[in-house]
């Protein structure tokens, strides 16, 4: 049974996620990053809880950010590695890096990883589609209509 409590733990979460900013417009390459791992949960292209940078992510993540109407596109490497900063995701490997880059990467982070009992919650349909929907109300919706 997925526990309410969690639910609404891991959306308070989210909603707190650190987003860049640049000349008054909000980043979204963090909420956009994690929507393409819920994708890839639904679609069984991440299948365990080590999520690497594969193709299919790669390509989840720039459709997603072609369909929210971001200008420019900011590298998958970004979101990958700078989400470590929140409390719900982790990066096994080295880093300590300020600037990483795609050599870096696969020379450094084996994998990254979601608190065990965000990745549980998200084996759940229904939760995952709760999350998803928390992520585009609180980041998407809102940048579309500034």
């Amino acid at each position: 049974m997925v526990s309410r409590l969690k639910i609404e733990y891991y959306k308070n979460l989210l909603h707190t996620m650190k987003v860049a900013k640049a000349k008054g417009k909000i980043n979204l390459a963090k909420p956009i990053f994690m929507l393409s791992i819920l994708q890839g949960i639904q679609y069984g292209t991440i299948i365990d809880n080590h999520i690497t940078l594969s193709e299919s992510l790669i390509n989840t993540y720039k459709a997603f950010f072609n369909k929210y109407n971001q200008t420019s596109l900011t590298s998958h490497i970004y979101p990958y590695y700078y989400l470590k900063s929140e409390e719900f995701y982790h990066l096994v490997g080295d880093c300590d890096r300020k600037n990483p880059t795609s050599k870096y990467l696969r020379e450094h982070v084996e994998y990254a990883y979601l608190d065990e009992e965000l990745w549980e919650l998200l084996q759940d349909e229904g939760a995952r589609n709760e999350i998803k929907d928390a992520i585009v109300n609180f980041f998407i919706k809102p940048s579309t209509t500034r």
